[in-house]
């Protein structure tokens, strides 16, 4: 009996502790946001605009659509004339383009990048004509405001600023852009290949990826700078079930469809991927800790104690919190018979891994592949890539960044993040240690939601704030 009362009193002081420290915890100092210059913002959103009316989708050798991009470069000499009269300019086949600001030195180059490419459009669902660049209520609209002809533009115009005021930069400056970034093209990949035979290893390569997300985690309103410092895997695994096929009139047990559906339902509800936090999703939520409200702050800011908790919790409460803790698997394709009365011989369905740094493609597949095999279904990877290195965040490129960050975007409060899409910041990663992915542009989870959706938008506002970030990081360059 005393051992249970040892127990419970060692329980006791655990838990008046995390109370303590849940009503010790320093409240996040809250700024307030500067204001910003109305009239440059409309000026800005204009000349974006002009950029969104081209209709650039990716880049396919097959279907020869190369004309927009172009185009596009043409409207990009008229908007920016200084930048490309005082740059070196490389261009690739596809149209990927590469420009170099020579700098006084350069041991310590940077390399500011962000894709031309867009992804298709439903223009039903748009309200406004999505290729139009319209001005509405201080948004402008059209696809690749978000994603991310924004950055193209604000680190393009940050250049054309300088340029016109007589500056020359301390370090070499790179400016790229792909035209296929949004179907993983090799565009990236050419870049990379000149500048490596170049023998040039950037101090810095700043790609799309994080912004600065408003209400992005539970009673945070707290603007987050989230700062990608590595890029999950991908994997598309095919499972095939196969039978003597036959008419529906008279179906035997265990049919391919049927055995495909058990498979999914195994996985679905015994999910079998590792599930760990890594130190750099911890810090996303130590972060965060200061600025939640009741149950959260108690949680996350007792990390030491209710860890494991939120490790197995996570996940089940969140797709997202699922996403940044383990390998993520979602069935996306299936496939069966041709005819409505007929038996498939061979139905298969397709998945989409992302894999997770804990887990990698090849002990991912082999995990599935084992469920597969109880349900007689054979497992076969048709495209993968691993996750990739990951930037660290005590490094000298991070650390300049996120100074840089605070600076401009005094409201806000930097932290690492796990990206779970693919971007082309993962070809330099070849070349350079201080490969990072954030995006200077303000968004909240309903314009976030708008990225390869419907509507995109951005609030022009965030052009200017851009500008001035993208013109910090050149002039406070190390």
């Amino acid at each position: 009996m005393i051992f249970l009362y040892i127990g419970l009193s060692i329980i006791g002081v655990i838990l008046l502790i995390a109370f303590v420290r849940f009503f010790w915890i320093k409240d996040g100092q809250e700024i307030a946001k500067e204001p910003v210059n109305e009239s440059l913002a409309k000026t800005y959103a204009e000349k974006l605009g002009k950029m969104i009316q081209v209709k650039t989708l990716s880049y396919d050798p097959d279907e020869n659509n190369i004309e927009p991009f172009i185009k596009l470069k043409e409207t990009m000499r008229e908007l920016f004339p200084n930048v490309f009269k005082s740059m070196t300019i490389k261009e690739f086949e596809g149209e990927p383009i590469l420009l170099h600001w020579k700098g006084k030195k350069s041991d310590k180059a940077i390399v500011l990048m962000s894709h031309l490419d867009v992804v298709g459009v439903d223009e039903d669902k748009w309200d406004e004509e999505p290729f139009s660049g319209k001005i509405i209520d201080g948004e402008i609209y059209g696809r690749g405001t978000l994603d991310t002809k924004s950055t193209v533009f604000a680190f393009y115009q940050t250049c054309e600023n300088l340029i016109k005021e007589g500056y020359t930069p301390d370090n070499d400056v790179y400016l790229f852009s792909s035209t296929d970034e949004e179907t993983s093209g090799p565009g990236a990949a050419k870049a990379v290949d000149y500048l490596k035979r170049k023998n040039i290893q950037p101090f810095l390569v700043l790609d799309e990826g994080g912004a600065i997300v408003s209400n992005g985690l539970p009673t945070v309103k707290k603007p987050l700078a989230m700062v990608g410092i590595i890029e999950k895997g991908y994997a598309n695994i095919k499972f095939s079930a196969k039978s003597l096929g036959g008419h529906s009139s008279t179906p035997p047990k265990n049919t391919p469809i049927a055995r495909l559906s058990a498979f999914i339902n195994d996985v679905e509800n015994h999910f079998p991927l590792k599930t760990k936090m890594i130190p750099e999703v911890k810090s996303i939520f130590k972060t965060a800790a200061p600025y939640m409200k009741g149950i959260y702050r108690f949680l996350f800011g007792n990390m030491w104690l209710f860890k494991p908790l939120i490790v197995w919790m996570l996940p089940k409460l969140s797709p997202y919190g699922r996403a940044l803790l383990s390998t993520t698997i979602a069935f996306t394709m299936i496939k069966g018979s041709d005819q409505e009365n007929v038996i498939p011989s061979n139905a298969y369905v397709i998945a989409n891994i992302r894999t997770h740094p804990i887990q990698n493609v090849e002990e991912s597949f082999q995990s599935l592949k084992t469920i597969a095999n109880k349900y007689d279904i054979e497992a076969k990877i048709l495209k993968s890539r691993e996750a990739s290195p990951m930037t660290n965040i005590e490094g000298d490129a991070y650390q300049y960044l996120s100074k840089i960050i605070t600076k401009v975007f005094p409201d806000t409060q930097t932290s690492p993040y796990v990206m779970l899409g693919g971007t082309d910041c993962r070809f330099f990663n070849e070349i350079s240690d201080g490969a990072l992915r954030f995006s200077p542009i303000r968004m909240d989870n309903k314009e976030l939601s708008k990225m390869h959706g419907h509507n995109e938008s951005i609030r022009i506002t965030t052009l200017v704030e851009a500008v001035d970030f993208y013109k910090e990081v050149i002039k406070n360059n190390i």
